[in-house]
C-alpha cells in the first residue's frame, strides 16, 4: 500500500492553499447578518393548519419573515403533530436567524435531537 506524498519546493515551504475567499466572504456576511438580527425583533406564533396539525409563524421587525406549515427537511406536506413540536423547531429557527443563518435550515437530524415524530 502505498502513501500519498506532498511535493515538497526546492526551497523548503510547503504548498498550503490560499483561504477560499467566497468562503470567508460567506463567514463575513453570516456575521453582519448576524449583528444585524441582534438588534432585530424576532417573534413567533404557533399556527393551526387545516389538516389538524401546526405550524409556525416567524417575524422580524413585524415583517412575516417564515410560515411553516409543515415539518421541514422531510418529504411531504405534513404539519407538526403538537404544539410543543412546532415551538421547538420555531425556537430553534429563531435562534439560527439570530445566529445570521438567513434563510435558516433544520436538518432530519435536528428534528429528531428536538423529538419532532414524522
Amino acid at each position: 500500500m502505498a502513501c500519498a506524498q506532498q511535493k515538497v519546493p526546492a526551497d523548503g515551504t510547503t504548498n498550503t492553499p490560499p483561504i477560499d475567499s467566497l468562503q470567508a466572504a460567506l463567514a463575513e456576511q453570516k456575521k453582519q447578518v448576524a449583528e444585524e438580527m441582534a438588534k432585530a425583533q424576532i417573534t413567533h406564533f404557533i399556527i393551526h393548519t387545516p389538516d389538524q396539525k401546526f405550524g409556525y409563524s416567524i417575524f422580524i421587525n413585524g415583517q412575516m419573515y417564515i410560515e411553516q406549515k409543515t415539518i421541514p427537511a422531510i418529504e411531504g406536506n405534513n404539519g407538526f403533530a403538537t404544539e410543543q413540536e412546532a415551538e421547538s423547531v420555531a425556537q430553534l429557527a429563531m435562534r439560527k436567524i439570530r445566529e445570521g443563518e438567513m434563510p435558516p435550515t433544520v436538518s432530519v437530524d435536528e428534528l429528531k435531537a428536538l423529538g419532532v415524530k414524522f
